[in-house]
């Protein structure tokens, strides 16, 4: 339970505001059907972000499924071999943009676009953004871990 509110859940909360929900959902559903990113990627920098911010809650949400050896390894991501150079370039990526946003250098917007072009490295941005904000947003309303 929040300390605002006595849902349980992101999505309980969500749904006090029905004027937004759907427009929320369709939202946050859209960053999973991104054709120039894979899913795969998303949800490994989704589950980074949370795990860099120890945010149980979003930690324990699977949006989409992951090979177990992913999860394990992720918080050791440079130097586990499970993960391909696109993962790799979007991970460090989303590590610094979750630490600051400025100390983005070139060198790893274009690591990301050598993968996935300038419509990538845009569509990765406003995801991670996403994830951040709800992240903390977790944490902010003290949502428990499921």
């Amino acid at each position: 339970m929040s300390w605002f509110s006595t849902a349980n859940s992101r999505d309980d909360i969500i749904a006090e505001a029905p004027f937004l929900a759907e427009k929320f959902h369709q939202f946050y559903r859209s960053f999973w059907q991104l054709p120039m990113l894979p899913v795969q990627t998303l949800e490994l920098c989704r589950l980074r972000i949370a795990q860099l911010h120890q945010c149980d809650t979003e930690w324990q949400r699977e949006e989409i499924a992951l090979a177990a050896i992913l999860r394990k390894d992720l918080s050791q991501w440079n130097k586990s071999t499970n993960y391909s150079e696109a993962e790799r370039a979007c991970l460090e990526f989303a590590e610094v943009y979750t630490m600051d946003p400025q100390a983005i250098s070139d060198e790893q917007a274009d690591a990301v676009k050598a993968h996935y072009g300038d419509a990538g490295l845009v569509a990765l941005i406003e995801a991670l953004g996403m994830f951040y904000g709800l992240t903390r947003v977790s944490q902010l309303w003290e949502l428990p871990a499921n």
